[in-house]
């Protein structure tokens, strides 16, 4: 069985100040992981015109380049990328994915706290992968109240366990 650190919708139009301070964090794990032979995999969400995050919410941010590119500092690690249209990772390419590299266990760094990051954790222990939420490689564009509200909900329903630091993460590898 596989583990794997899924960098989650790192774009440009989701990277305001209020979330860059993870950047240097994400990278030191990123960096980890592939020396230890592991896998590093990237999402990119993309919005549409007709998606009910315009309809419902109206917001129609990150539905072109710039805004949906993953930022300049993660480029040299991006291997796969795969898109979504929605807050979950889970699409049918990385459904596949997990299933042909028999992945066990999903570390899920990035951006948003409280809805991307949530919604794959979720889907990740409801398929009977383990999820592992690195808190202080997550943050939310909503400030520092979404983001806990975020892994105040994570801890809920998969498990105050399942809530790292990287450091205890990292420190596990060695």
């Amino acid at each position: 069985m596989s583990e794997i650190l899924l960098v989650v919708d790192m774009q440009n139009g989701f990277m305001s100040e209020k979330c860059r301070h993870i950047i240097p964090t994400v990278i030191k794990l990123i960096e980890r992981f592939l020396a230890a032979g592991k896998f590093v995999e990237f999402t990119r969400f993309i919005n549409t015109a007709d998606s009910n995050y315009v309809k419902l919410i109206h917001w129609s941010r990150l539905i072109q380049e710039p805004e949906t590119r993953i930022i300049d500092e993660l480029q040299p690690y991006i291997n796969n990328i795969f898109d979504k249209h929605y807050y979950s990772a889970f699409t049918e390419k990385f459904s596949t994915f997990i299933s042909l590299n028999k992945i066990s266990k999903i570390y899920l760094c990035g951006v948003e706290t409280d809805s991307c990051i949530l919604k794959t954790a979720i889907d990740s222990f409801e398929r009977g992968i383990e999820p592992v939420i690195i808190e202080d490689a997550c943050f939310s564009q909503g400030g520092q109240q979404a983001h806990d509200a975020g892994i105040f909900l994570l801890k809920r329903n998969i498990g105050k366990n399942q809530i790292k630091m990287t450091d205890e993460v990292l420190e596990k590898m060695s």
